[in-house]
């Protein structure tokens, strides 16, 4: 089959990722694909030399003159092609999307979301029901696994380590992370929050926001012995993001609302526990068993943040995670490592049944080939 993407290819971001992950998978099966790139983060994927050639060599300036075209991106920048199948890739992750978003969905033939949270609140929001098709969004598990040799970190060796990899931005919860981890440990506690993280909106590859955002915590609080916390803000290779994951005992993101969470699907596929809201995307795989869901407190219209996401947000809501949860969860799976290590294993089994890209693309092929007789 013929295809043209129309999505951020190189860069960091989850929709980049999850392009890349669609189109390898796709072109494992013999399919013929072209992608026009669309990147719009500064920071690179840091993708190896074979991966990054064989993107280079799908892309153009103009889509195949046939076969269907998928847009990667947010609905506002989808652009309906006539007289062709139209397919919209895209999330959200607050309660609605706004009216300008249904507007654009309802103009193409199909719209993939991941997760049945967005199913219902993409139909909710106006979205023609019949148009919308849930694709999870897979994780390659025999990249991201438990034998992967751990990231030298020796500024935290010998302690137990939350990781942490997100974008800075408030809807991560980083404010309630951090400060929930400062009033939890202390120097004297043998743990460690090592965060991976990055500015999509000022570009601050040293991290000088961050450890300004963390010093002016500690000095708030008045705290004389704050835990360790280290920042890794410079970007990483691709060959090197799955050794960050075995380096920890816990992935944690107290997130007040997800698309997908593909860096917990990552950790988990890592064979680390979660611990993350209970609300959102994420919710399709992560649940009691094999992770911690943090309680939701209530559930809050989002405050604008002078950033281009304000519009999109306007009008709509996303969760409280309970700070005590946090904390609480924290503790315990610093004092009880044994389930700890338990739950991460049966987090690992889980991602291998049912959320691997060769799931995920199964699961594409099956609705490309649904869509054939509109081609």
């Amino acid at each position: 089959m013929n295809l043209t993407f129309l999505c951020p290819t190189f860069d960091a971001s989850g929709y980049a990722e999850a392009a890349r992950s669609i189109i390898f998978g796709l072109l494992e099966h013999g399919n013929n694909i072209r992608i026009i790139p669309k990147d719009w983060s500064q920071l690179d994927a840091g993708l190896p030399s074979d991966q990054k050639r064989k993107l280079v060599d799908l892309c153009g300036s103009v889509i195949l003159p046939e076969g269907p075209i998928v847009q990667i991106c947010a609905a506002q920048f989808f652009q309906p092609f006539p007289d062709r199948v139209n397919i919209g890739v895209t999330m959200l992750e607050c309660d609605r999307i706004p009216q300008h978003w249904a507007r654009k969905c309802n103009q193409m033939d199909q719209i993939w979301v991941p997760s049945t949270f967005n199913q219902e609140t993409f139909a909710k929001s106006g979205v023609n029901q019949e148009k919308i098709r849930v694709c999870h969004l897979g994780v390659e598990d025999t990249r991201f696994h438990p034998g992967v040799a751990p990231m030298s970190l020796p500024e935290v060796n010998d302690r137990f380590l939350f990781l942490s990899n997100f974008e800075w931005v408030p809807r991560k919860g980083y404010d309630l992370l951090l400060q929930a981890y400062l009033e939890e440990f202390t120097s004297q506690d043998p743990v460690a929050l090592v965060i991976k993280t990055y500015d999509g909106s000022s570009f601050d590859p040293n991290g000088t926001i961050m450890r300004k955002t963390w010093q002016r915590m500690i000095e708030r609080e008045g705290v004389n012995n704050p835990p360790v916390l280290k920042f890794l803000t410079g970007g990483m290779k691709y060959e090197e993001i799955p050794s960050f994951y075995t380096a920890g005992n816990c992935y944690i993101i107290p997130t007040r609302g997800e698309g997908w969470n593909l860096p917990a699907l990552e950790a988990m596929s890592s064979g680390i526990p979660v611990i993350t809201t209970n609300w959102s995307a994420h919710l399709d795989f992560v649940n009691d068993e094999n992770s911690y869901l943090i309680a939701v407190e209530r559930m809050e219209n989002i405050p604008e943040f002078g950033i281009s996401n304000d519009d999109i947000y306007r009008g709509s809501n996303w969760a409280v995670p309970l700070f005590a949860d946090i904390r609480k969860w924290m503790r315990h799976v610093y004092e009880h490592p044994q389930e700890c290590k338990q739950k991460g294993m049966l987090a690992r089994e889980n991602v291998i049944r049912k959320w691997s890209t060769a799931k995920m693309t199964t699961r594409i092929l099956y609705l490309l080939h649904a869509l054939e007789g509109l081609s």
